[in-house]
């Protein structure tokens, strides 16, 4: 069974004209943008709708966790997560993948969804045309839009001002004591297009790379 968990290197042909963008319109995220395009540690998925399952089992958990719920439900599903499969599986099946009640019904429901064609083409259609289309759908708001745009569809300018870490990054880039509100982090982000969504992936990078340079500043426990 192929491992669904890989390290990913995203947006490798607009990187370096964002920083190029940023070096005079952000010369604070230029200064702590990599030159090359960093790895992302992401589930990969062959298609949207195992991409749209992935993004919803990531809805209000850590990524350790999401990660781990995303690849039981795929070995559950005999390797890839299929509309078929997930409706083949019994609650007690999905319970046991670690699913909640509500994303029980959430993935079940995409899955109905999707084999009445729900996703058929949505891969072609423009950003806001994929917003229209999905946010009908259960369990399914623009943060798991955007985040289906950036990471499966590869769209380069996308930003989601309602993601708590891209928040605390640009508290931390920006060096202030407060995080923004999600519409000041979209405001935030505006000298940041064309390229949002590699900013935004250096601003998780970011973030992750700061909180492991603190925990290292610790002192040890006895």
């Amino acid at each position: 069974m192929a491992e669904i968990v890989q390290a990913v290197k995203l947006f490798t042909r607009e990187w370096s004209a964002a920083r190029v963008a940023w070096r005079t319109q952000d010369p604070g995220l230029y200064a702590v943008a990599p030159a090359e395009p960093v790895d992302r540690i992401i589930e990969v998925m062959a298609t949207p709708f195992g991409a749209l399952v992935r993004t919803i089992l990531h809805q209000q958990v850590s990524i350790y966790a999401g990660r781990s719920i995303v690849s039981k439900l795929s070995d559950a599903c005999g390797g890839e997560i299929h509309p078929e499969r997930v409706l083949a599986l019994t609650p007690d099946d999905l319970r046991a993948a670690g699913l909640s009640q509500a994303k029980i019904r959430y993935v079940r429901a995409l899955a109905e969804a999707a084999i009445h064609g729900a996703l058929d083409d949505v891969e072609e259609l423009t950003d806001d045309e994929i917003e229209h289309r999905l946010v009908a759908l259960p369990g399914v708001g623009v943060w798991t839009v955007r985040m289906f745009q950036l990471f499966h569809l590869g769209r380069p300018d996308v930003f989601s001002g309602g993601d708590l870490g891209l928040r605390e990054a640009i508290r931390v880039l920006d060096r202030v004591t407060e995080a923004p509100s999600p519409s000041e982090a979209e405001r935030r982000a505006e000298v940041w297009r064309p390229y949002r969504s590699i900013a935004s992936v250096i601003l998780w990078d970011f973030l992750r790379q700061t909180r492991e340079a603190q925990r290292a500043l610790r002192p040890a426990r006895a």
